[in-house]
């Protein structure tokens, strides 16, 4: 298209796209495929159908997993939603890569993070780690050799394939942590401890099964993935130099010692009681399915035995020398995410002292865009908790009562509905003029983003500190009304009633929420009837 056009060649040598614009292309790519790819997900009875759709380069990828209907009609449609939003990504790569002549060019995209050129050094990182001169004396501790892989594979053909010794040992860490509190979520759950309702009345062994058909291990796996999901921004950050974190490091600092010995010593107890730990748990699972019994297993009279004063390399009583592994942070890093770094584009607006921006939309998208849609989404999400807590209680004129607020969309009557819509669209319009997009709602204005001119009149007279107070506190608020409506919808999907009371009689557990039982993997596993199979004798 480039070589067909009267685009410049000078340009065209030198046209390249930078980082935050491969990034968004290629999600918003991940996301035309999902749409088209969906009939892969779907099971017209049990029999799953798995397809991904992943790359892999120089720097590490995301592989995507794609479900949908599996009808034609669904199949059609999809097809034409990819058409439309590869040829929509087309025009704006065209418009935010190529000058028009005609327009005056418009600040949308910026970019503020350099691409970084990651050079092999897995072998030689693996020296300066904690851990790395008292596992077996001087010698790392990295038996199956996985550190080598990274830097012999990346000399051979420049396409790093393997992990780097900082994933590695940010996965070890992970998996070290888990573990540790599996065991003692283990251990207490065979002394008698557990979880007040009949349904968690179950043995150590039975527990996941329990809650695979009792539906709350779905429930668990979202939050966990949310959580996950800034772990993944973390150590994508430190691979890319953004910051220098180190890994495992998330900014935890309570009982955290503060000279650099004792922080030393700190992480070789978690590093070495996490290795442990994995092995320990290992060993339970072993032992509970085998012998059928609970902890202890094989209880006997404790024996006293003579204890050597020279101390165990395994459980962190050697002495250890403080070195310069300890992690020293010399990169800015974000207030509220010390493992992310600090935004770059949020001075001068209200809030900038949080330095949340974990996602980096600032250094990508305009600034007063991105601003004006929190303010805009935080203000309807206060009015519409309100509202939903309100639905229950409070039915209008002409409306039938729908105590579940998520039923009231369908049981209010069309005309009201269509009022509605058509306020609200009056509203968004008349706003900005009829400039409704990030390219020209602040365009030739110099409008605060937020402000519509509504009740500014309230905040005359006040001073700076009162202003930006008042301001802080509708941000905060509005933030936190998002979560909250997020809390609420999904609470009356779960229980399929209205908000109160939260746990209503009669109520059995989370199990389908989703109305996804019989027609999807999700719903499959849910079920037990994939991932939970008894295999006969």
């Amino acid at each position: 298209w480039l070589k067909g056009s009267d685009f410049p060649p000078d340009r065209l040598a030198s046209w390249q796209m930078d980082r935050s614009t491969r990034s968004a292309l290629a999600g918003a790519a991940l996301l035309c495929v999902a749409l088209g790819a969906t009939s892969a997900f779907v099971v017209p009875s049990i029999s799953p159908s798995f397809r991904g759709v992943g790359s892999h380069s120089g720097a590490a990828r995301v592989e995507g997993v794609e479900y949908s209907a599996s009808s034609s009609a669904s199949s059609i449609a999809s097809a034409a939603c990819c058409v439309a939003a590869v040829a929509g990504l087309a025009a704006v790569a065209r418009r935010s890569s190529i000058p028009m002549r005609a327009l005056e060019p418009t600040l949308v995209f910026r970019s503020t993070v350099e691409p970084k050129t990651i050079v092999p050094g897995s072998e030689k990182a693996l020296q300066t780690m904690n851990g790395a001169d008292v596992e077996t004396g001087s010698v790392p501790w990295d038996p199956m050799g996985f550190s080598k892989l990274y830097d012999r594979n990346f000399d051979f053909n420049g396409v790093m394939t393997y992990p780097h010794v900082q994933w590695l040992r940010e996965s070890e860490l992970k998996h070290g942590r888990v573990a540790m509190l599996a065991v003692v979520g283990w251990i207490a759950t065979d002394v008698g401890l557990r979880v007040p309702g009949d349904m968690f009345q179950v043995s150590t062994i039975e527990a996941h099964d329990a809650m695979v058909k009792f539906g709350s291990m779905p429930q668990m796996l979202c939050w966990m993935g949310f959580a996950e999901l800034f772990g993944f921004l973390a150590i994508t950050n430190m691979m890319e130099g953004t910051t220098d974190r180190q890994p495992g490091d998330f900014g935890l600092r309570a009982l955290y010692p503060k000279d650099e010995a004792g922080q030393l010593s700190m992480q070789m107890k978690e590093l070495r009681n996490g290795r442990l730990a994995m092995l320990a748990f290992g060993g339970i699972a072993t032992t509970a399915v085998l012998t059928g019994g609970t902890w202890p297993f094989f209880a006997t009279q404790p024996e006293t035995s003579k204890t050597s004063g020279q101390g165990s390399t395994l459980c962190g009583s050697r002495p250890l020398k403080a070195g310069s592994t300890t992690a020293v942070r010399a990169m800015e890093t974000s207030n509220s995410l010390p493992f992310l770094p600090k935004p770059k584009n949020l001075a001068g607006y209200v809030g900038a002292e949080q330095e949340f921006d974990p996602l980096g939309f600032s250094d990508t998208f305009d600034m007063k865009w991105l601003r004006e849609s929190e303010l805009k989404h935080g203000r309807v999400c206060m009015l519409a908790s309100v509202g939903f807590l309100a639905q229950q209680f409070i039915t209008l004129p002409g409306c039938p009562a729908t105590p579940d607020a998520l039923q009231a969309v369908y049981t209010a009557p069309q005309a009201n509905m269509a009022t509605l819509l058509f306020i609200a669209g009056y509203i968004e319009s008349a706003s900005y003029g009829g400039k409704l997009t990030m390219v020209d709602m602040f365009e030739g204005s110099d409008r605060v983003p937020g402000d519509l001119n509504f009740g500014s009149k309230m905040l005359n007279g006040k001073d700076e500190k009162a202003v930006n107070d008042m301001k802080l506190k509708e941000l905060n608020n509005g933030r936190l009304a998002m979560c909250a409506f997020g809390g609420m919808v999904h609470h009356n999907l779960v229980v399929k009633g209205p908000l109160f009371p939260l746990f209503p009689e009669g109520w059995v557990g989370p199990q389908g929420s989703w109305g996804l039982e019989t027609s999807s993997i999700f719903g499959a596993i849910t079920n037990g009837q994939i991932g939970n199979e008894v295999v006969p004798p």
